[in-house]
C-alpha cells in the first residue's frame, strides 16, 4: 500500500475529529440542526489550522445521503468521494491560480448546472483573497443571487484583502492557532495508531516548533518518525526541529540555581562537542529563566504558558522557590550581555562561560543551595585553561580596538594636533560640504578667518560681522560644523569662535553687500535658498 503522509492520512473526516476550532464547529453544527444554512461561508485564519479540512467536513455533512447531518455516514458515495477529493459536486479551486476574470466567468457558467447526484454543488475556494478585482466583480453577481443548489466556502489567510462587497455576503468564521495541549493531544492519537514509541516531551517540542499549526506539527512528526524508529537520541531530533530539549534547559537551570560551575562548564563543552547551536541554546535558556521568574511571581499566569510540558512546568514551579528574583534577573542580564559581547569576540562560548562565572562569584549574590566550597570544585586546570583562553582573546581584541596604547606619547600628541597648513588646504572642500548640508552656514563661514591656536580651531569675525558668529555658535550649527571638519581632517576638533580686529590670518571670500541681510532673514525664519539648476 502506498505511503500516505500524516497530514493527509489523519485529516479530519467529521466534526468530532476537528481539533482546536470548537467555536466554529459548534456554530456550523447548530446551523445544520436548525436548517439555517447560509449560501456562502468565509473561513479565515493562520495557515495550517484546519480551514480547508473543515470545509470538506462541512461539504460532507451537507451532501451526505442521510443529511444534511452533523454526523456524516462516511459510507455513502458522496461521503467517500469527498474524502478522496474526487466528488463531481464538491469542486476545490485554488484562488492563487484561478484568479482572473475568465476563470470566474467559467465558474459562473458552471454554477448554473445542477449537481450530478448530490444535494448541493459546493465550491471550496482556497486563498480566495488572491482573486483579482475584476474576478471579484464577476463573482459578486453570483453571490447576490445564488442558485438554491449552490454553496460557497471560501478560505483565506488575509480576509482584509477581500472586497467589502464580497465579505458582506458571507457568513464569517475566524480560526485560531492551536494550543500546545490540543496539538499534543492530536499527535498522541497518531503515534498510538502508528504504534510509535515517542515520549511526551518530544511531542511538546514538536508542538512548540509548529507555532500553533496542526498541519506543520503533523508534517514534523512525519519527518522524525524514521529517526525515532531507528532509536536515535531525542536531542538530535529536537536539534532538527530548531529548538532545544526541555531536559537540557532544566539541567542548566539546576546548575545555575545550585551555582554548580563545574557541571555547567562541562555541559557547555558537551553541547559544542556535539555540534549544537550555542546561540540558540542561550536564547531558549533566557526564555526558560523568564518562565522560572513567572512561576515565582504569578503561578496562575505561569500555568497559562503554552508549549511547556507538564513535567517542565512542575520542575520550574519547584525550583522557582530556590532562587531569588534578584538572582534570576541578574543571570538573565549576564546572558544578554554575553550575547552582545559575542558580536565583538566572534565567539559565544567565552562570554557565555564568563556570564556563569560572574554569576557564581558575584559578591552581591548569595548561593541558595551551595556553599563557596562547592563552587570552587572546578578543577584548577580547567579554570586556568579557560582564563588563558579569555586573556588571549581579550588581549587580541584590545590590540585591535586600542592600538594607541602601543604608540608613544609623542606620536599620540602628534596625531591629535591640528595642522594649520592642512586645515587651510582643505578649507574650500569643507566649505563646499557645509554648503551641501546647510547653505546658510556656508554663507556665514565665507565671512570667517581661520587659524590654529593652542590646538583650537579659531574661527574669527570682524565686529561688524558678529551676527555670523552668533549664528554659528548655536549648538546645532556648531555640531554640524565640527562633524564635517573632523571628517575631513580625520581627527577630533575643538572650535573657538572669536571677534577679531583686523584681517591678518587669512584672506576671506567676499560676498555681495546684501548677503548679510539675506542670511539674517534665512536664519530668522529658518528658510533655505533653492537652486533650480542643482
Amino acid at each position: 500500500m502506498e505511503y500516505q503522509v500524516f497530514a493527509l492520512k489523519y485529516r479530519p473526516q467529521d466534526f468530532e475529529e476537528v481539533v482546536g476550532q470548537e467555536h466554529v464547529v459548534s456554530a456550523l453544527k447548530k446551523a445544520i440542526q436548525t436548517k439555517r444554512l447560509h449560501h456562502a461561508y468565509l473561513f479565515s485564519g493562520p495557515r495550517g489550522v484546519g480551514k480547508t479540512s473543515l470545509a470538506r467536513v462541512l461539504a460532507k455533512a451537507l451532501n451526505c445521503s442521510k443529511g444534511p447531518t452533523i454526523s456524516p455516514c462516511q459510507e455513502c458515495l458522496s461521503c467517500k468521494e469527498i474524502a478522496k477529493g474526487t466528488s463531481l459536486d464538491v469542486i476545490e479551486i485554488d484562488g492563487a491560480s484561478n484568479r482572473g476574470i475568465e476563470d470566474i466567468k467559467s465558474l459562473r457558467e458552471s454554477v448554473k448546472l445542477a449537481p450530478s447526484y448530490s444535494r448541493y454543488k459546493i465550491y471550496i475556494i482556497d486563498e480566495v483573497h488572491q482573486i483579482t478585482s475584476d474576478g471579484f466583480n464577476a463573482l459578486l453577481k453570483t453571490l447576490e443571487e445564488p442558485p438554491l443548489h449552490v454553496k460557497f466556502i471560501f478560505a483565506t489567510t488575509h480576509p482584509h484583502k477581500i472586497p467589502p462587497t464580497i465579505l458582506s455576503r458571507c457568513q464569517k468564521f475566524q480560526f485560531h492557532l492551536l494550543s500546545a495541549e490540543k496539538i499534543v493531544e492530536k499527535l498522541k492519537r497518531i503515534v498510538e495508531k502508528e504504534k510509535i514509541d515517542i515520549n511526551e516531551e518530544l511531542l511538546y517540542s514538536i508542538a512548540k516548533a509548529s507555532s500553533g499549526s496542526i498541519r506543520d506539527a503533523e508534517s514534523l512528526l512525519d519527518q522524525i518518525v524514521p529517526v525515532v524508529v531507528e532509536k536515535e537520541l531525542d536531542w538530535d531530533i529536537t536539534s532538527l526541529l530548531g529548538i532545544v530539549e526541555e531536559e537540557s534547559l532544566n539541567k542548566m537551570v539546576k546548575f545555575i540555581i545550585e551555582k554548580n560551575l563545574t557541571e555547567a562548564l562541562e555541559f557547555i563543552d558537551k553541547l559544542l562537542r556535539e555540534g549544537k547551536d550555542l546561540a540558540n541554546f542561550v536564547n531558549f535558556l533566557i526564555e526558560h529563566i523568564k518562565n522560572l521568574i513567572l512561576a515565582r511571581l504569578s503561578p496562575k499566569a505561569f500555568k497559562e504558558i503554552d508549549f511547556l510540558s507538564p513535567q517542565t512546568k512542575k520542575f520550574l514551579s519547584k525550583h522557582s522557590e530556590l532562587i531569588s528574583i534578584e538572582e534570576a534577573l541578574k543571570i538573565i542580564d549576564f546572558l544578554i550581555e554575553s550575547k552582545e559581547n559575542s558580536k565583538k569576540l566572534n565567539s559565544l562560548r567565552i562570554p557565555f562561560e564568563l556570564a556563569l562565572i560572574k554569576f557564581c562569584y558575584s559578591p552581591s549574590l548569595k548561593p541558595t543551595t551551595s556553599s563557596d566550597s562547592q563552587i570552587k570544585k572546578t578543577p584548577s586546570s580547567s579554570l586556568e585553561m579557560l582564563e588563558k583562553e579569555i586573556e588571549e582573546v581579550l588581549a587580541e581584541k584590545e590590540k585591535d580596538e586600542d592600538i594607541s596604547e602601543e604608540k608613544t606619547e609623542e606620536t599620540e600628541e602628534k596625531e591629535k594636533v591640528i595642522c594649520e597648513e592642512e586645515l587651510k588646504e582643505k578649507w574650500p572642500i569643507i566649505l563646499e560640504e557645509v554648503k551641501k548640508t546647510k547653505v546658510t552656514l556656508a554663507s556665514h563661514l565665507c565671512e570667517a578667518q581661520i587659524s590654529v591656536e593652542d590646538n583650537f580651531l579659531k574661527i574669527g569675525f570682524f565686529k561688524q560681522h558678529a551676527f555670523h558668529k552668533e549664528i554659528l555658535e548655536k549648538q546645532n550649527n556648531c555640531k554640524i560644523l565640527e562633524k564635517i571638519i573632523e571628517k575631513n581632517l580625520n581627527k577630533p576638533v575643538r572650535i573657538k569662535f572669536v571677534l577679531v580686529e583686523d584681517n591678518k590670518e587669512l584672506p576671506r571670500n567676499d560676498e555681495p553687500q546684501d548677503a548679510d541681510f539675506i542670511n539674517e532673514l534665512l536664519d530668522t525664519f529658518e528658510g533655505k535658498i533653492d537652486h533650480p539648476n542643482e
